[in-house]
């Protein structure tokens, strides 16, 4: 249950701050009149499209997956933690016992 908790959490986290950082390079881009069409592999982050005078932003599947990624880095890291937490606890009751 500890390992789910922890990579839902890090899931949103890294999703909203990929989400943040998206659409705050997104907005940069417009504003200079540019554009911009960011992959990692064949998934797409984000794409600013200037087309005449309209201009259209796309956030991609890529943020799913740049959020999905962070999910199980931060239960792998929680794991491990977890795992130090006890071997620490068995030393210490070694010591102490």
């Amino acid at each position: 249950m500890q390992a789910l908790r922890a990579f839902a959490l890090g899931t949103v986290a890294v999703g909203m701050l990929a989400y943040a950082v998206g659409a705050a390079v997104a907005v940069i881009v417009q504003a200079g009149s540019g554009a911009l069409d960011v992959h990692v592999g064949p998934l797409v982050l984000v794409v600013v499209e200037r087309t005449g005078a309209a201009t259209s932003t796309m956030f991609g599947p890529g943020l799913l997956a740049v959020a999905t990624l962070g999910g199980l880095v931060n239960a792998a890291a929680a794991a491990l933690l977890a795992r130090r937490a006890r071997r620490r606890a068995r030393v210490m009751q070694m010591i102490d016992g």
